[in-house]
């Protein structure tokens, strides 16, 4: 759940983050803290600290090789 809001919001009540991940608003507020969010005190929200984005692509020679394949198949 922590997953889906951290890609969901750019900034969430505390209120609602507690609601979301079934905790308290004192843990919910310290589970967050905990993994970079920004709190703002003075109106009781939430920044979210957007994580990087990783996307890892491996070339395989045979899974090419597979879909030249299918494909020509397919043309003719």
């Amino acid at each position: 759940m922590f997953q889906l809001l951290q890609s969901a919001y750019s900034t969430i009540s505390i209120q609602d983050t507690a609601v979301f991940l079934g905790m308290s608003e004192d843990d919910a507020t310290t589970y967050v803290l905990q993994q970079g969010w920004v709190v703002d005190p003075a109106s009781q929200m939430l920044t979210v600290k957007k994580q990087p984005i990783v996307t890892e692509q491996k070339l395989d020679a045979s899974k090419l090789q597979n879909l030249t394949e299918y494909v020509f198949h397919l043309e003719h």
